[in-house]
C-alpha cells in the first residue's frame, strides 16, 4: 500500500533590521513586539537555521559625542538618560540572545546636529549571502529600499525572499513610514505587518 511521502520542511533564516522594524511597529502603530511570539510565528512549519537581529548601540564615546554636539541645558541629565537607555538595550539584547536570536550590534555614529545612525547593511548582506546554500527561504523584517540589490542577488541564488513590513496608511499618517515599493516589488512575497499585530504584539489591543 502506497504511503504519502511527507513534504520536506522549509529551511528558514530570519533577518530583523532592528531600527527599521521599530519604526514599522512601535512608531507606526504604538505596539511593543513580543519577539518570542514573532519568531514562533515566522518559523511555523519550517526548520529555523538562524534568526538575526541587527541594531546600533550607545557606547561611552557616542554618548559623550552626542552630549557635546547637542549642547543640552543639562548635560548631566542627558548623559544619565542615555546611560539608562544603554543599560535597557543591553538587557533587551541579552533577552534576544537567550531566546533564539543572534544579535549583531554596532556602535552608534553621531553626526552634526545630533543625528544618530548605525549602518548594519553590510553585516546583514554578509550574513544573507553566507547562508544561501543552507536555506530555502529568507524573511527580511525591514522596509528599507537599500536592500533591493541584496534581495535580487539572493533570489538569483535560489532562495525565496519574504519581506515583512508595512505600507498601511496609518503608519504613513502617524510617522511618515512606508516600506519602499522597490523592495516590495523585488521580494517574492510581501506580508503586511499590520495584519499580524494581534499575533505578535505585547500590548494588544493598542490603546488610543
Amino acid at each position: 500500500m502506497r504511503q504519502d511521502i511527507p513534504y520536506p520542511l522549509t529551511k528558514l533564516a530570519v533577518f530583523v533590521d532592528g531600527w527599521n522594524f521599530k519604526y514599522a511597529t512601535y512608531d507606526s502603530f504604538g505596539i511593543h513586539v513580543d519577539f518570542i511570539k514573532l519568531l514562533d510565528y515566522l518559523k511555523k512549519d519550517s526548520i529555523l537555521i538562524r534568526a538575526y537581529y541587527y541594531t546600533g548601540e550607545w557606547t561611552t564615546d557616542s554618548i559623550e559625542q552626542y552630549v557635546k554636539l547637542t549642547s543640552p541645558p543639562d548635560p548631566l541629565a542627558l548623559r544619565e538618560e542615555l546611560e539608562n537607555q544603554r543599560r535597557r538595550s543591553q538587557s533587551f539584547h541579552r533577552f534576544l540572545n537567550r531566546n533564539g536570536y543572534m544579535v549583531v550590534r554596532k556602535p552608534l555614529k553621531v553626526f552634526a546636529g545630533g543625528t544618530i545612525k548605525a549602518d548594519l547593511d553590510l553585516e546583514l548582506a554578509i550574513d544573507m549571502l553566507s547562508l544561501v546554500d543552507r536555506c530555502d527561504k529568507y524573511i527580511l523584517c525591514s522596509g528599507d529600499g537599500d536592500f533591493v540589490p541584496l534581495v535580487r542577488a539572493v533570489a538569483q541564488r535560489g532562495v525565496r525572499i519574504q519581506v515583512l513590513s508595512t505600507q498601511h496608511p496609518d503608519a504613513y499618517a502617524r510617522c511618515n513610514f512606508k516600506a519602499a515599493d522597490e523592495l516590495v516589488d523585488a521580494a517574492d512575497e510581501f506580508v503586511e505587518l499590520y495584519d499580524l499585530l494581534p499575533q505578535i504584539a505585547r500590548n494588544w489591543p493598542v490603546q488610543k
